[in-house]
């Protein structure tokens, strides 16, 4: 997520993509709780939802990862072309390797302390948090008999494996694919090449948190971040297609109303049925669907970026920096004061904003106190100096 580092110059818009992805996480993971049916699932339940919030987190889940790995792919070949294959892998190792063996631990007590709160603290719990308590789990039993997985930081995991796969591929020069790009026809029908991976991981397509790797991510979000890579040099692509970016926001949101009526209904059912992956088999054509629609938000944001983020902003740049740490902590803070407000009578979105903004403050508060000029820092996003 800081790929960019050691880049001569900045590419703002790709920056500035990256911080409105990460804040739209932020609402992604607080809406949950408040989300019409989604909601029922989740862990901090409040005890009514949003249809508006539930269709909303599906619109941005289908694109968000898939621009995350995009960007990463991007920026990972950005790298090995201006410093080298070698620096590179170091890089992959301390911005990526390291943070995941130190943060994981420690996310695992927060999110430790966050259960032991959530089952004193809701007297009445609903969806998976009274699942469990309905299934005769004390919080120690709970603990015990839930096996640990890599959370949210599955997104590191994976991307630490994509960057060898493209350090190996980039030097046995396995990676070229021009002919591809010479043929729009083909370019029209590649996001077909995503169906296996969504047939695979399920819809809504699922957060593959297994510490055992699984195929489909790499069929799914490695497609993604070989994207990226393929768009380095290529960037005449997206100036081809900027003319068409709102007929391409038209046909995503024209496209996602079916997709949406046909998504199921997720319930404590579902995950008795599928407690893996919490997901259900899609057919063939909602598989296409959803993977048309993934490519073409995508597609979409980054043109959009392209065309009216592409000048450098003093608040996206501090976003942008600030966005790797706030990506490593946020899920135990929204966790916390979901929780916390689930007895305490707010509306559905005065809690939603609530969540988003005390969150928001006390990741951007430890991170210019702890994180932006101290080691932590340069480990993340490489050294700061105070302005």
């Amino acid at each position: 997520m800081a790929a960019a580092s050691g880049a001569s110059s900045r590419i703002h818009y790709l920056d500035n993509l990256r911080a409105l992805a990460m804040m739209l996480g932020l609402y992604l993971h607080s809406a949950l709780a408040y989300a019409e049916p989604a909601r029922s699932v989740w862990i901090a339940t409040n005890p009514g939802g949003s249809v508006a919030v539930d269709a909303s987190i599906w619109y941005i889940h289908l694109f968000r990862m898939g621009l995350f790995f995009l960007l990463s792919g991007y920026f990972a070949k950005l790298m090995i072309q201006r410093k080298g294959l070698k620096p590179f892998l170091w890089n992959r190792v301390i911005r990526i390797a390291l943070p995941f063996v130190l943060f994981w631990p420690l996310l695992v007590v927060a999110m430790a302390i966050v259960f032991v709160f959530a089952f004193a603290y809701v007297k009445e719990p609903q969806g998976l948090l009274g699942f469990i308590v309905a299934a005769g789990k004390d919080p120690e039993a709970a603990k015990s008999s839930t096996p640990y997985t890599t959370m949210h930081l599955w997104f590191l995991y994976y991307l630490l494996m994509f960057s060898l796969i493209a350090a190996v591929c980039s030097r046995c020069q396995l990676l070229k694919f021009d002919w591809l790009f010479e043929r729009n026809w083909l370019l029209a029908l590649l996001p077909l090449a995503l169906v296996p991976g969504v047939l695979g991981g399920g819809l809504p397509i699922a957060a593959p948190e297994s510490f055992i790797p699984t195929w489909w991510p790499f069929a799914f979000y490695g497609l993604f971040y070989w994207a990226g890579w393929q768009l380095f040099g290529r960037e005449e692509l997206l100036d081809r297609l900027q003319p068409w970016r709102w007929l391409l926001v038209s046909a995503s949101v024209f496209l996602f109303v079916p997709h949406y009526y046909l998504l199921p209904v997720l319930d404590v059912e579902l995950i008795k049925e599928a407690a893996e992956s919490r997901n259900v088999t899609p057919t063939l054509f909602e598989a296409v669907l959803a993977s048309y629609l993934s490519a073409l938000l995508t597609l979409s944001a980054l043109l959009i970026g392209q065309r009216f983020l592409a000048r450098s902003n003093a608040w996206l740049k501090f976003c942008a920096d600030s966005s790797y740490w706030v990506y490593l902590i946020h899920l135990p803070i929204i966790l916390f004061l979901q929780t916390l407000l689930i007895p305490i009578a707010i509306p559905v979105l005065g809690k939603l904003v609530l969540v988003i903004l005390v969150t928001w403050l006390f990741c951007m508060a430890t991170y210019v106190v702890f994180v932006r000029y101290t080691p932590i820092g340069w480990m993340l996003i490489g050294k700061r100096t105070f302005p």
